[in-house]
């Protein structure tokens, strides 16, 4: 079950790179995050309630469904948006890909969850491949200020995310079903954004072509959806610290696919990059430390 509900994240999140980008410049960043999970949590309620999941808890849980809303469906997306604009996405995705290193520090710092040498040692190959992988990008990167507050946001990201993953292991360990959580959060992240579209004077009107609905469908139920009940689940199952390694693989995933439909070359630093994140991720769900 692990390993299903591991690659179910991997592959769906792998292929939502390439995805977002049908939807880049076509609407507001903060328009296509309030969209996206609003129809998420749309489709989540209707399935929570045709499978009768308890919908009713007390106000502690509910604040806890708020926090996990706005640092995982919401701020957090409207940043890496953000921070793309400044440097590239795959500067984006190194950024991304540490939520292992939070996650990691978080579950011990929050939860008292000892590092294992397998989860260390996974993820320094991981993130040697990831620096590999985005190994021409890196040597490219420039210090300019733009670039900095690029790379500056795109870790704040990161950390929001973590702390979203924080909050649903709270969730997790009181018992409450995923579907549920994941379904408050997805409308309490959704009003959030827009609060703060309204704020900034966004438009929130969306393209009515085949290509954008198109693309908003899938991250609502592909990316949104499934991927993060399967995330949030495989979470309280094997930790935060080990779930959180899909970030590294994913990347993986997007390159695969953009040789195929965007004609990424792979070079011999990118495929010894895709070798240990493999190996590195191996190493980190392995039950025992080594």
């Amino acid at each position: 079950m692990n390993l299903f509900l591991y690659s179910v994240c991997t592959l769906i999140w792998g292929s939502t790179w390439l995805v977002i980008t049908f939807q880049v410049g076509d609407a507001s960043p903060i328009t296509s995050v309030f969209y996206r999970f609003l129809l998420g949590a749309i489709l989540l309620a209707i399935y929570a309630l045709a499978s009768k999941k308890p919908m009713k808890y007390d106000k502690k849980d509910h604040l806890l469904f708020l926090g996990q809303g706005i640092c995982m469906f919401s701020i957090n997306y409207m940043l890496f948006y953000i921070s793309e604009t400044m440097v590239s996405s795959g500067m984006t995705a190194v950024a991304f890909t540490s939520l292992v290193y939070f996650n990691m520090f978080g579950m011990w710092f929050f939860f008292g969850k000892p590092i294992t040498k397998n989860v260390v040692w996974g993820s320094v190959l991981g993130g040697l491949g990831i620096i590999l992988l985005f190994l021409n990008e890196i040597l490219k990167l420039n210090s300019d200020a733009k670039t900095i507050w690029g790379i500056v946001i795109g870790a704040t990201a990161t950390i929001g995310s973590s702390l979203g993953n924080m909050l649903s292991q709270k969730t997790y360990r009181k018992g409450i079903p995923v579907v549920v959580t994941n379904t408050y959060g997805m409308f309490y992240g959704s009003f959030f954004t827009l609060l703060i579209a309204l704020l900034f004077k966004q438009n929130l009107a969306i393209p009515l072509t085949p290509k954008f609905l198109g693309a908003l469908l899938y991250l609502a139920l592909f990316g949104s959806v499934i991927a993060f009940g399967a995330y949030l689940t495989l979470s309280g199952r094997i930790g935060a610290e080990k779930a959180a390694y899909t970030s590294v693989v994913s990347p993986v995933i997007a390159l695969t696919l953009s040789s195929i439909f965007e004609g990424f070359k792979w070079t011999p630093y990118i495929f010894s990059g895709v070798v240990l994140c493999l190996l590195g991720n191996i190493l980190t769900l392995k039950k025992k430390a080594t």
